[in-house]
């Protein structure tokens, strides 16, 4: 331990600190990038980061699952009991799964990260907002996950936390000088002409077609297909096309923050409440219906005459969709619905960690599906169903330009929800992209054009700003151009992380280089080989230092080295694996939804 007391700073709301005292930050998001005029002088130092290691994950992964196995069944039947209702466990994983399995990592975290640095460090006080217990309460699903990084809502939440730990430290409650913000609201994007006409097409259409909906019909919502191969799957299921993701666009939630009710939260709180030898589990059975969004609570009957009121198929042939099974809760609610009726339920794959990430699988998608639709991999579970890539289908084959520049494209700060310090994580990361830009030789390096994630703004870690204090010559695209047009302008791609993106160059035969940190630490045991044979024929890197050298030595003639032919046979049987293009999209899909 080491012996200098400091004061405790949770997190980036000066409010806080104490400027004049020696001070611990407990973690890289209580130092914002453009507030460093504040902390660069301070006596500060950061709490060692938690849960980065590979040992540390796994324990976590597991304790996480045996938590949620443990308390998920009882959590259920509590409601069940207050909504006077007996809906089936499958009913609550599609309505709240995501939700409860996220609250029990992001609670590992934010308890673990706290036990560990009053373990290591003396503290000599700490600052919490008085605040009402209701405040932790979000809206739905998706504002818990950007409350998860709100301020003064951490700071709420480590104050509750910290009475279960025993101390020798006095605590000062302040007052709340800001209100929390609203992250139920969340940034959107500018919508180009072309988005806007075409909505309005689309919504003039559904007026017209709905007309001819028929109570059996397919329903089809967010299938990640292209729209056109979207209506093309409609047609041919011979039913009239209805476009859903449109008409879905205009429903709000009908709950609202002022809905909490304390009193009946007291009440089930004390029913789930246990005594047990683990603080962990206490905490956490202590805190979960304080955490409840107030949609599966208060406002669970409102959502429930929404969802049955939409002029969605009564008796639907079968619900497919490859995306609203997260955060759209008045889908998830008559999804839940048509499940307890006996309706068939598949999910298409969303992004590339399935099958691939370690510690990953099985998410509530694939364990609540009748089907569980991939893009090309099989596993062990029987509603797995390998098929093709689902954003592909359709579409001609993308272009790029073998005399054109290079393209790197960046990952957002990830929401703090994970059992680890994701901050801590990302820091490293974007250290090792300024690795990689510096390494360049100059005529790739002036060719380069660094894509920033569309949401990064959603985060406070200032991307823009940091890169060009790295280097003020750099080009930047901000996420709002064209994703097939920035790749049709350059000769090769660098994917910085594991991502879909990956997925999609690699399967369309574009340049493809990747590269990211832990090594395979976070790659599925049974999935390493494919990915050490991408590395051999080098295309995965491991270090900045590797995959800079790549570009560097092939940068005047990429299509050579991309075209070489143990390249392309490792390429092609990854791709079969995980990333499979079918040339008959549309009938191979009809098939596996009808069978």
């Amino acid at each position: 331990m080491i012996n200098q007391k400091r004061y405790l700073v949770t997190t980036a709301n000066e409010e806080t600190w104490k400027f004049h005292q020696p001070i611990i930050f407990l973690g890289e998001w209580c130092c914002l990038y453009d507030r460093k005029h504040k902390w660069q002088g301070l006596d500060a130092i950061i709490a060692k980061p938690y849960g980065l290691d590979s040992l540390n994950r796994d324990s976590d992964f597991y304790n996480a699952k045996s938590l949620e196995e443990k308390f998920f069944d009882k959590f259920c039947k509590l409601l069940n009991y207050h909504h006077n209702e007996e809906y089936s466990n499958r009913f609550w994983q599609i309505l709240i799964g995501h939700w409860f399995r996220k609250t029990i990592n992001m609670l590992l975290n934010r308890i673990n990260t706290l036990s560990s640095c009053l373990k290591n460090y003396k503290i000599s006080g700490c600052s919490f907002y008085k605040a009402n217990i209701s405040k932790l309460a979000s809206l739905d699903e998706a504002s818990f996950e950007k409350n998860c990084g709100d301020d003064i809502w951490n700071n709420i939440l480590f104050s509750q936390i910290i009475k279960f730990f025993e101390i020798d430290f006095p605590i000062e409650y302040i007052e709340e000088k800001k209100k929390i913000s609203d992250s139920s609201k969340l940034l959107k994007n500018n919508l180009s002409i072309k988005r806007k006409f075409l909505k309005w097409c689309c919504f003039n259409y559904n007026k017209i077609s709905k007309k001819f909906l028929r109570k059996n019909d397919a329903f089809i919502l967010n299938s990640y297909l292209p729209l056109k191969s979207e209506i093309k799957l409609e047609i041919a299921l011979k039913q009239l096309p209805q476009i859903w993701v449109f008409q879905r666009e205009q429903i709000k939630l009908p709950v609202s923050l002022n809905d909490y009710d304390i009193s009946t939260r007291k009440k089930l709180k004390n029913s789930f409440i246990i005594n047990s030898d683990s603080y962990i589990e206490n905490i956490i059975c202590s805190l979960v219906f304080d955490l409840l969004p107030v949609c599966y609570l208060e406002g669970f009957k409102n959502l429930g005459k929404v969802a049955q009121n939409q002029p969605w198929p009564d008796q639907p042939r079968f619900i497919f969709t490859s995306n609203n099974y997260y955060a759209d809760e008045i889908f998830k609610f008559w999804c839940a619905l048509k499940v307890e009726q006996g309706f068939k339920y598949y999910v298409g794959q969303h992004g590339n960690k399935y099958g691939i990430v370690k510690n990953f699988s099985p998410q509530i998608e694939e364990i609540t599906s009748d089907k569980f639709i991939t893009w090309g991999f099989k596993k062990k579970l029987p509603q797995y169903i390998p098929a093709f890539v689902l954003k592909n289908a359709g579409v001609r084959k993308r272009n790029y330009n073998p005399k054109g520049g290079l393209l790197l494209i960046e990952q957002h700060l990830p929401h703090r929800i994970e059992t680890w310090d994701t901050d801590y994580e990302f820091k490293e990361y974007f250290n090792d992209q300024k690795k990689f830009t510096k390494l360049l030789h100059k005529d790739p390096k002036n060719s380069l054009t660094i894509r920033l994630h569309g949401g990064y703004k959603l985060f406070r870690w200032n991307e823009e700003k940091r890169w060009f204090d790295f280097d003020p010559k750099l080009k930047l695209d901000y996420g709002n151009t064209n994703i097939k047009k920035l790749i049709s302008n350059n000769r090769l791609i660098v994917h910085s992380y594991n991502s879909t993106g990956t997925l999609e160059t690699l399967s369309q035969n574009i340049p493809t280089l990747i590269f990211w940190q832990n090594g395979f630490d976070t790659i599925e045991n049974n999935s390493i080989p494919y990915f050490q044979q991408l590395m051999e024929v080098g295309i995965v890197h491991l270090s900045p230092e590797s995959v800079a050298k790549k570009v560097n030595d092939n940068w005047d003639d990429v299509e050579k080295w991309w075209n070489h032919k143990n390249l392309q046979i490792v390429r092609k049987n990854f791709c079969d694996h995980f990333a499979r293009s079918s040339v008959n999209s549309i009938s191979e899909l009809k098939k596996i939804l009808l069978q």
